[in-house]
């Protein structure tokens, strides 16, 4: 409103030009600023001042009007280099909180990602030690079983063998002439235990049946060669079968040494898959929580700086407006000046009538 006071009173004061003296003085005297200068001017004319120093005084406002316009000029132009430098701060402020929130933001969600991978892994890891520890006991509880069958079978082998190995020493002593009844004590300890046998009675069949005949029909050279060759034959037997067993043994036995090292390194490398996985869930969790802090400290300063931005804008807009204004109200008053100057050097008795009759 008073922007457009001043306006139109510049317009006014151009078309004053077109109207009367009186007319002019009357809008002159009407306005604040020109009402003073015409009581300063009366004065003069009341001394009876020459009306060369009456256009002294208006000079000499004019000038301060002018030194005030250009004091004026001066602080808004300092003014405007400290906002801008001010706004400009401001700004690289704001730029730098937006891309550390856009940075970290894109931080925490890859990071996001990441740990969900990451748990995946380790999830997948602790299922495989789990599955490698359940083989690992399964394999050795079967090799154990297997071990111990070896065991027993070998031991029941050498079992029959030390049978047959007593039952041929007892051929020998009659073929070499020991009666039946001399050895008959030895022959009943050999039969029961080939009979007793159940783990080769099938074997053992052929000679439990020639030792039964021996003792029924009597010993005669022929049977005691055939049973002799009958026992070298199945003790033949025993061996090749210990020694199969004992290489499908040792073939175990090997499989199983090469196969629990395979597992132990699998299961060692698990564990520290598992490890080095709890670690890097830990630092990516820390991560995300490190990210979420920065994100929301520069949301705040973020907010602060755009608060303190508008603040200036709008404390630069005042003064703006300060300036445009009192620069208006200068220019209106310089207006004035002029006018009276004009009138004064034109038409200074109707100015001098004016001016005495004022009250």
């Amino acid at each position: 409103m008073q922007k457009l006071a001043i306006l139109t009173l510049v317009l006014a004061l151009a078309a004053a030009k077109f109207v009367d003296t009186h007319a002019s003085l009357a809008q002159i005297d009407a306005n604040p600023f020109g009402n003073v200068v015409l009581s300063a001017i009366k004065a003069h004319l009341q001394a009876q001042t020459p009306a060369n120093e009456v256009n002294m005084l208006l000079n000499g406002v004019a000038a301060g009007l002018q030194q005030d316009q250009n004091d004026h000029d001066h602080a808004f132009e300092l003014d405007t280099t400290t906002n801008n430098r001010i706004v400009e701060d401001l700004e690289k402020e704001i730029l730098y909180h937006q891309n550390q929130i856009s940075s970290n933001t894109q931080l925490r969600d890859d990071t996001i990602e990441a740990l969900a991978v990451s748990e995946e892994d380790i999830r997948v890891t602790i299922s495989d030690i789990a599955t490698n520890e359940q083989t690992y006991a399964r394999e050795e509880a079967t090799r154990n079983q297997q071990h111990e069958t070896f065991v027993a079978k070998v031991a029941a082998i050498d079992d029959v063998i030390d049978a047959i190995d007593d039952a041929a020493k007892l051929i020998q002593h009659l073929s070499l002439g020991a009666s039946f009844v001399q050895v008959k004590s030895k022959y009943e300890t050999v039969h029961k235990r080939l009979t007793d046998n159940t783990s080769h009675s099938q074997l053992l069949q052929p000679v439990v049946v020639a030792l039964t005949e021996l003792a029924t029909h009597g010993v005669n050279q022929k049977a005691l060669t055939k049973i002799a060759q009958l026992l070298s034959e199945i003790r033949q037997q025993l061996v090749q079968e210990k020694a199969t067993k004992t290489d499908v043994e040792d073939r175990q036995a090997a499989h199983w040494a090469e196969f629990s090292v395979h597992l132990s390194n699998e299961h060692t490398r698990l564990v520290e898959r598992k490890a080095q996985l709890e670690v890097q869930i830990q630092e990516q969790k820390d991560t995300i929580e490190d990210a979420q802090s920065w994100i929301e400290f520069h949301t705040l300063e973020l907010e602060n700086s755009e608060e303190r931005l508008a603040g200036q804008q709008a404390w630069y807009a005042v003064q703006s407006e300060i300036y445009e204004t009192q620069t208006a109200e200068r220019e209106a008053q310089n207006e004035i000046v002029d006018r009276l100057q004009e009138h004064i050097s034109e038409k200074l008795s109707t100015t001098a009538q004016f001016i005495s009759k004022r009250n």
